[in-house]
């Protein structure tokens, strides 16, 4: 009996043989979390950024030479400019000093070359001085008169029409209380010299510590303890006040 073997059929496909596969992964199509994109936004404008400020790091390097060069040079040009004009501020205050020290000069000797000229009861200088500061009551005060001239010329001082007097004033309430002349001629009469730059001095020997007015002489009462102010006259010319105690 022939055993007929059946031949595969032309036909029929292959079931060993299969489709090839596609080697590429499968495409998720889920989408990403929204942190991946807000890192990818703040990633791209950090880069940026970085951009802008490199190219302005860039042009500030290439302009900032030479804007550093004409501010250099602006400055050396101020300065040449400031040392001109203190320079000829300087020249002009020397040339002004000069006439005024000039017209000082002048001024002071002609002031001088005046002084020497003449001098006046005017130019004299008074000062009083008591010959204590304090006088007990068993003493009686004593008082100096100081006549200097301060000029360069001698100064000829007619007693007879200046007068040489002293008062005294209480302190507490300026009351005057005494005039060596009230009662008494004067001491010093006709023309005495003051020579230029020198002084004279003259001294009231005593006081009574009586009370005396100009032309009332007949009822002087003591004058008390107490503060008191003295003055020296020559004619109108009046010293400045000294001041001293009674006991």
């Amino acid at each position: 009996m022939r055993v007929v073997t059946p031949e595969p059929s032309r036909n029929r496909p292959d079931r060993d043989r299969r489709a090839p596969r596609d080697s590429r992964a499968p495409q998720d199509p889920r989408p990403l979390p929204p942190e991946v994109y807000m890192r990818r936004r703040i990633a791209a404008v950090v880069a940026l950024v970085l951009v802008v400020l490199l190219l302005w790091w860039i042009i500030g390097a290439i302009t900032g030479g030479d804007d550093n060069q004409a501010d250099t040079a602006n400055t050396a040009q101020q300065t040449q400019v400031s040392e001109t004009t203190t320079s000829a501020k300087s020249t002009e205050s020397s040339e002004s000093a000069e006439p005024s020290e000039s017209k000082t000069t002048k001024a002071s000797e002609s002031k001088k070359a005046t002084a020497q000229e003449s001098c006046t009861l005017e130019d004299l200088e008074i000062t009083a001085t008591p010959g204590s500061v304090s006088f007990g009551a068993d003493r009686q005060p004593n008082f100096f008169a100081k006549i200097s001239n301060p000029t360069d010329a001698d100064c000829m001082v007619d007693f007879d029409d200046n007068e040489l007097k002293f008062e005294v004033f209480t302190m507490n309430n300026y009351q005057r209380v005494w005039g060596d002349t009230d009662c008494n001629d004067p001491e010093v009469t006709g023309e005495v010299d003051v020579p230029a730059g020198e002084s004279v001095n003259y001294e009231l020997k005593a006081w009574s510590k009586t009370t005396s007015a100009p032309g009332e002489c007949g009822d002087r009462q003591p004058v008390g303890a107490g503060s008191y102010l003295l003055y020296a006259h020559v004619g109108e010319k009046t010293s400045q006040p000294a001041t001293f105690n009674m006991g």
